[in-house]
């Protein structure tokens, strides 16, 4: 998937101030081109708001979970991992189409837990850290549960306490726990002193 291509006045029409224009339709290929290209694009300079950049495109995409939603969420991935200073825009964006189709969520993680996986096979171990720092920040916008950003925490922990496993990989597993951990440290707190809350309710 291109990174970059030509941002035109078409592209920003589609979801800008938050009002999703009627597009040409055309065959397969053209429409999964065009959902690339905007989801590619959203963030980058626009004379509206991010956020209404977001809520417009999250309308927009909306419209076409129902026969592109693999490829709408294939996307999102890959521009995650792609351009990880735009994380917080996917998450966003992940969020609200996850709010509007509850259960958008669930297959978000489910492939990104494959990228994950795919990426460490391959030794691409720096994509494989974005991809831990995306599900960690997907954690604050209800997509995963930050339950689960723990235990996939704790599992990397484990490993570093294999028998004779060599320091680098030790290192990465550190590495990537402590790097992710303040995207979703708040959450993490905030869920504990809550669990608390509760225990002591009861005694």
């Amino acid at each position: 998937m291109s990174r970059r291509r030509r941002y035109s006045d078409d592209d920003e029409s589609e979801y800008e101030g938050g009002r999703a224009s009627k597009r040409r339709r055309g065959g397969e290929a053209e429409i999964e081109e065009r959902l690339e290209s905007l989801i590619t694009r959203v963030g980058e300079k626009s004379t509206s708001s991010l956020e209404s950049n977001l809520e417009g495109l999250a309308g927009v995409l909306e419209a076409d979970l129902p026969n592109y939603k693999p490829k709408i969420i294939k996307i999102l991935c890959i521009c995650a991992v792609m351009q990880p200073e735009k994380i917080t825009v996917y998450t966003t964006l992940a969020g609200l189409l996850n709010a509007k189709n509850p259960g958008t969520g669930g297959e978000f993680a489910d492939l990104l837990f494959k990228f994950m996986k795919d990426y460490m096979k391959a030794n691409e171990w720096e994509k494989a850290r974005v991809i831990v720092r995306f599900l960690s920040d997907l954690g604050n916008c209800s997509v995963v549960d930050p339950v689960t950003i723990l235990a996939m925490f704790e599992s990397f922990i484990t490993v570093t306490m294999e028998d004779d496993i060599p320091q680098v990989r030790s290192d990465w597993f550190v590495y990537a726990v402590l790097s992710s951990l303040p995207w979703i440290g708040g959450q993490l707190a905030a869920k504990k002193t809550r669990g608390a809350q509760q225990n002591d309710g009861q005694h």
